[in-house]
């Protein structure tokens, strides 16, 4: 396998330089969730991924059918948009309850750049894995007929999902989809392709599987944009561009802010909440173990923050700054930095992304992951995926 390299990938009227963040948006979340604004800009956020299926709630269903646009009603300007079907939510059913011809209608009224196919994604201890891929190839087929046949997608891309949990599986789903493809298009290359069904095996302690899925699926396309869905923690990001993904998303910056948690890169997330703590002296502890991270990531690589309602740099040269900065990320009450932890989680994932895009460009990306990677559970999955990478270049 060749040494990774910067790649620029052509995503609707957009240029990507890859690696490449998703960050995933659920309707709603602002204000519902706890978000007093919409972080992108502040968060120097490049492209977001939303959800077909939100659009099916009366309420965004009737948003979406008089003008809803990601501009107008995101805040995001014009910028890459990656629009999911919602599969996700029928993971664990044997049947998904809508059409794809609904999901392709939401998708062209999104003004989306590039939509998911309607797939069928499955859980590790599935019995059904074959029935759900040949689901979500003929879903695919559907798809891509129905889009051709529509005047009115103007320059909207699908993006078919491959899915399987062995090589052979993985093969045998990309050799279908080229022939789905070539009998719908006319031509069997795939510009954009995502890969299913594998965030629950990295979640899950399996994270060598889904490496070893990633790898495969780059070998087989190797000048195909790979997406990997639901792989965009600070860690695991990093695990899915070293196996060969472009791009990946991640709702974590969020579900995780909900959660109490703040996330830094190169580190294990930190539950900031006064109550996860027996005493008051060993939540202080906390506090200052996360701010001597942050200290020691803006004195080694030049890492800082925002106010996260104003947008204005801090200061992190400053020790009580970077210590007022922790404090409002921490809840004492409830869930009051609610929306301070997300917009950190979120900028900490778009560092880490720009970290790694420049060790890419000066040629030190496996010890970059390697560095990042080496005191985390992930460690064993790297150390795989690189041996396997090694072979393949023998």
């Amino acid at each position: 396998m060749a040494e990774q390299q910067l790649r620029t990938i052509t995503f609707g009227k957009h240029k990507l330089v890859t690696p490449t963040l998703f960050a995933s948006y659920r309707m709603g979340d602002y204000p519902t969730a706890g978000l007093k604004l919409f972080p992108w800009a502040f968060t120097e956020t490049e492209a977001i991924l939303i959800n077909a299926y939100d659009f099916k709630r009366p309420k965004y269903e009737a948003i979406i059918n008089n003008g809803w646009s990601p501009c107008k009603n995101l805040e995001f300007g014009d910028k890459p948009i990656l629009i999911d079907s919602g599969a996700y939510y029928f993971r664990k059913t044997d049947e998904i309850t809508v059409t794809p011809k609904d999901i392709l209608d939401i998708e062209l009224k999104s003004h989306a750049d590039v939509g998911v196919v309607l797939d069928h994604p499955f859980p590790p201890d599935a019995e059904d894995k074959a029935q759900r891929i040949s689901n979500t190839l003929n879903n695919t087929a559907y798809m891509l007929r129905l889009l051709q046949n529509t005047q009115k997608h103007g320059s909207m891309q699908l993006m078919p999902v491959v899915h399987g949990h062995t090589v052979q599986q993985i093969i045998g789903c990309i050799t279908r989809l080229r022939r789905v493809a070539r009998a719908e298009t006319g031509s069997d290359h795939l510009p954009h392709v995502g890969i299913g069904s594998i965030a629950p095996l990295a979640q899950g302690g399996n994270a060598q599987l889904a490496a070893m899925i990633i790898q495969t699926v780059r070998r087989q396309l190797p000048d195909s944009h790979i997406h990997c869905f639901s792989m965009g923690s600070a860690l695991l990001m990093l695990l899915a561009f070293y196996c060969g993904a472009d791009t990946v998303d991640s709702q974590s910056w969020i579900l995780s802010a909900a959660f109490k948690y703040a996330q830094l890169p190169g580190h294990h997330v930190k539950r900031l909440a006064n109550k996860e703590y027996k005493t008051p002296e060993a939540f202080d502890q906390a506090k200052r173990q996360f701010a001597e991270h942050i200290q020691r990531l803006h004195e080694q690589e030049g890492f800082y923050a925002k106010n996260w309602l104003t947008g204005e740099k801090l200061d992190f040269s400053s020790r009580a700054v970077i210590d007022d900065y922790v404090n409002d990320l921490s809840d004492t009450v409830s869930n009051e930095h609610i929306h301070n932890r997300a917009c950190h989680n979120l900028w900490s994932y778009n560092f880490e992304v720009r970290q790694a895009r420049k060790a890419i460009d000066q040629d030190r990306f496996e010890q970059f992951v390697e560095s990042r990677l080496q005191n985390t559970k992930y460690f064993k999955a790297f150390d795989y995926a690189r041996s396997r990478k090694k072979k393949t270049a023998k």
